[in-house]
C-alpha cells in the first residue's frame, strides 16, 4: 500500500554530511566517466610518449638526492640538467592527459636546462645565486 513516502533509502552520512544518494550516484557517475577519459588518453597517447615518460621519472629518481644533497662543481649542474630535463619529459607526458597548457612547464623547464649544456659551472652558480636570493626574498617577506 503506498503512504505517500518514497520506498528508497533516506540521505547517507557521508563524512559528517547527508547527502541524497541520488547526489551519489550522480558523483559515482562523473568519476568513472573521468577514470575512463584518462584511461583512454592513456592508451592513445604513443609508445614514445610514455618512454619519454619513464625516461623523465628516471633522470629526476637518479639525479633529485644529488642535487638535493650538497655537490659542488660540475656534479651539481649536470645533476640540475639532469631534473630539469626529466621534469620537462613528465610534464610533456602530462600534457598529453591533462591539456597543453601543461606543455608551458615542460618548455621552460627545458629552456632552463639549455643554459646549462654550455656553460655549466658558471650558469649553476647563477642559478644557485637566483634561487638564494629568491629564498632570502620569500624568508624576509613572510617572517615580518
Amino acid at each position: 500500500m503506498y503512504n505517500g513516502k518514497s520506498s528508497g533509502q533516506g540521505p547517507v552520512r557521508v563524512g559528517g554530511w547527508y547527502i541524497k544518494p541520488m547526489y551519489l550516484y550522480i558523483g559515482a557517475a562523473i568519476l568513472a566517466v573521468a577514470a575512463i577519459f584518462l584511461i583512454m588518453r592513456f592508451l592513445s597517447t604513443s609508445l614514445a610518449m610514455h618512454f619519454g615518460a619513464f625516461a623523465g621519472i628516471l633522470l629526476l629518481v637518479g639525479n633529485l638526492r644529488e642535487l638535493i644533497g650538497q655537490s659542488y662543481g660540475d656534479r651539481g649542474s649536470t645533476a640540475l640538467l639532469n631534473v630539469l630535463v626529466g621534469g620537462g619529459l613528465i610534464f610533456a607526458w602530462l600534457s598529453q592527459f591533462f591539456g597543453v597548457l601543461l606543455w608551458v612547464p615542460a618548455l621552460i623547464l627545458v629552456g632552463i636546462a639549455t643554459p646549462l649544456i654550455f656553460g655549466r659551472s658558471s650558469v649553476y652558480r647563477g642559478y644557485l645565486t637566483a634561487a638564494r636570493s629568491a629564498v632570502d626574498t620569500v624568508k624576509r617577506t613572510v617572517v615580518r
